[in-house]
């Protein structure tokens, strides 16, 4: 009775760590394209094509879809039963997402009055937007491995933190893109 007992237990961790690695596996191709799509955008800022900017923008919040939401929260409980209670966090620290900066971008950016500025101003606001896009970007992906770590080591609370605030930047991408448009529209022909 004993032998099979352990067996049973043998079979109960093998199926959990069975599906803690196909959790995370999905959960770290994800983190690989938010990567690629990172790099993807920076190119394409500095080409400055405003069709691929805004596809790969909604690609990356699409990639954050309610089936991540889920296989993290999985991944969290699973990785709570392998490894009991989560650890201490070693950063309580609250991270902002990133907002356009004040530099290259004054209040009246896209008011009309693009005719009355040299075009290096021009180009410096652009090119501010186009640093907010790239942070942006750069804070979806670094936060979300920092979500996905968490659910490995099974700190479920801090996992959703950071998926919270990883879809929150995303969601914020949008407004980002439409004053990188404004300021791009200003630039002369």
């Amino acid at each position: 009775m004993r032998d099979s007992l352990l067996s049973t237990a043998d079979e109960v961790l093998e199926r959990l760590e069975d599906e803690i690695a196909f959790l995370a596996e999905g959960l770290a191709g994800v983190s690989e394209q938010l990567t690629c799509l990172t790099a993807e955008l920076d190119g394409q800022l500095a080409e400055g094509t405003p069709d691929h900017v805004g596809h790969t923008l909604d690609r990356v919040a699409a990639l954050l879809c309610d089936q991540v939401l889920s296989d993290l929260t999985a991944l969290a409980g699973l990785g709570a039963i392998r490894h009991g209670h989560p650890p201490q966090r070693e950063d309580d620290s609250v991270h902002a997402i990133p907002t356009p900066t004040a530099v290259g971008l004054p209040a009246a950016a896209g008011q009309g009055d693009a005719g009355q500025r040299p075009a290096d101003e021009l180009r410096t606001r652009v090119e501010a937007a186009a640093d907010h896009l790239r942070r942006l970007s750069a804070f979806v992906t670094d936060r979300f491995d920092l979500a996905r770590a968490a659910a490995e080591r099974g700190d479920a609370d801090r996992a959703l933190e950071e998926l919270r605030l990883t879809r929150e930047a995303a969601g914020s991408a949008p407004a980002g893109y439409q004053l990188w448009l404004t300021c791009l529209a200003d630039l002369p022909g």
